[in-house]
């Protein structure tokens, strides 16, 4: 292994590709960089990658082509491999030119090349799992991993070969952590005096609960509640339109948003997928919600995820099939008009959230590298 300098260490932060892995290995870098170190973060060529970096001007940033693994005997395969090939080389070459002295990888296979060449010249290295159980690619990606973080204790025991497992938490990044004194009401434009609906289907979006509440905005209407909508770039007209025919439901919708604190500061009642990093966030801020999982999630991990908010009374699991705008209405009602309910649940949200998370593997990273 590379001995690390005395003052500062450089540390190789692998997590495009997703919100889900993008944010938590923003918030370790910011951590780490707070700490005097050297990051550099790898990213995709995706959309989302690029918005957020452009957030984070003093982080830096380095873009790869990754590619999603296609099955074993598609013809797919080969140029597959070969752009493996190129991006382990790719890798390499930033872990030489840097002087790169940790490895981290935030999950998926975006996250096996940089394992791979650290472990080629010497670096240590860590994965980090945020989801109940692990997906293909991180089972095969901590096997080029020193420690394996878990982000949630039901994902410990689906590395149990591993020598050094630990349960971290999922990182929250610093701008979400940070209080300030703006008012969320007025940056979106909504009442103080009616219950806010928050709406999200993570960095992806979530087509399937974008439609079925598009069905619910009637009722949402005569309840006399507020909806802040983040539809997601793809949907985001179609979701426009639908809320357009009900101009006295008080409303804002948008693509994407870039003050999620603020979104979560405002909510009383989120309507979710159930990504382990958005979890992370509706627990941090205490903000009961119902949860529908992605249902071609890989290895059903979001079910497995949002199980554990409604085993925990934190929030409560919906199966996006089993759904339509009576059951949606029906479940807002029950927890948005019940005050006892909701109160519960916002407490029960909170003891699930680990506020340190990002500190807690920068602090694995620092000391195992002095």
């Amino acid at each position: 292994m590379k001995s690390a300098p005395k003052k500062s260490i450089h540390v190789l932060i692998a997590c495009g590709g997703t919100g889900g892995h993008l944010f938590p290995g923003i918030a370790v870098g910011e951590v780490l960089f707070a700490l005097g170190h050297d990051v550099t973060i790898l990213i995709s060529e995706k959309k989302i990658d690029a918005i957020a970096a452009s957030g984070h001007k003093q982080l830096r940033f380095e873009k790869m082509p990754f590619l999603a693994m296609p099955r074993p005997w598609s013809p797919k395969m080969i140029g597959f491999l070969a752009g493996l090939w190129n991006g382990m080389k790719q890798c390499r070459k930033i872990i030489r030119d840097h002087k790169v002295d940790v490895v981290l990888g935030m999950g998926g296979f975006t996250s096996f090349a940089p394992l791979y060449a650290g472990r080629q010249e010497t670096c240590r290295t860590l994965i980090h799992e945020s989801n109940a159980i692990p997906g293909k690619s991180n089972k095969l990606n901590a096997r080029y991993s020193d420690i394996v973080l878990c982000g949630l204790e039901a994902c410990k025991a689906h590395f149990e070969k591993h020598t050094d497992v630990r349960v971290v938490g999922t990182p929250i990044r610093s701008v979400m952590r940070q209080a300030g004194k703006e008012d969320p009401h007025a940056f979106f434009k909504l009442d103080k005096t009616k219950k806010t609906l928050l709406i999200m289907g993570g960095s992806q979006g979530a087509r399937g609960v974008n439609r079925v509440v598009g069905m619910t905005l009637e009722q949402f209407e005569k309840m006399g509640i507020q909806v802040l909508h983040i539809a997601g770039p793809t949907d985001y007209e179609e979701v426009r339109d639908v809320y357009a025919k009900h101009p006295l439901l008080p409303q804002h919708v948008a693509a994407f948003c870039h003050r999620m604190d603020l979104a979560y500061r405002v909510a009383d009642l989120a309507i979710a997928r159930s990504g382990a990093s958005s979890m992370a966030e509706l627990a941090y801020f205490g903000v009961p919600s119902l949860l529908v999982p992605y249902p071609f999630a890989a290895e059903d991990h979001q079910t497995c995820n949002a199980e554990i908010f409604d085993s925990a009374g934190a929030g409560k699991l919906l199966i996006e099939k089993d759904i339509n705008a009576e059951i949606l209405a029906d479940a807002v009602r029950s927890i948005l008009m019940n005050p006892k309910q909701s109160d519960a649940m916002k407490r029960a949200a909170n003891k699930l959230a680990v506020r340190n998370a990002a500190e807690k593997i920068a602090d694995l990273i620092v000391k195992g590298s002095s």
